[in-house]
């Protein structure tokens, strides 16, 4: 009964991972490509200007191509409806949050497969680095909440 079951999950476990593997292949030779050019415009830069304005440079270098990169993530997020279109679902359904991404049966399924073999290794390295986890955990609380503020006005204080 389970067997089809069983199946089923191994091969999307299996397709999930042929497809990463690929896209992995297909990436690494340009990540070794960026951090040879990341290199030589470094020393390029360090000749040019010294080693202080030229580490700043190429510090600068990467702080705009991660800018540009957290653009093209968040404009392939969301692709932008017109105008129209947005108001008038506005006006006729109520604000959802939206499908859940564990509602896709194909991830459902790698993640109960996976679940059974990935949850003990996971508690074992959580209990060997818990004040990293618990770092992360505040970090990622701190950053949830700044989201939050920033669309909230807090009152000025009285002045005397």
């Amino acid at each position: 009964m389970f067997a089809s079951l069983f199946k089923r999950a191994e091969a999307s476990v299996d397709s999930a991972l042929g497809e990463l593997g690929n896209r992995l292949l297909i990436g690494i030779p340009f990540v070794v490509a960026i951090g040879f050019a990341a290199a030589s415009f470094s020393s390029f830069a360090n000749r040019t200007y010294g080693p202080e304005v030229g580490n700043l440079i190429v510090a600068g270098g990467f702080v705009m191509l991660g800018f540009i990169v957290a653009l093209i993530v968040k404009l392939r997020k969301r692709p932008g409806p017109s105008p129209e279109l947005h108001e008038e679902a506005v006006a006729e359904e109520p604000p959802s949050a939206g499908p859940s991404f564990l509602e896709d049966e194909k991830v459902m399924s790698i993640v109960s497969a996976a679940a059974p073999i990935v949850l003990p290794a996971m508690l074992r390295t959580a209990t060997k680095n818990w004040p990293l986890i618990l770092a992360a955990a505040a970090g990622l609380y701190v950053f949830s909440r700044s989201e939050n503020a920033g669309g909230t006005t807090q009152p000025a204080p009285p002045q005397v």
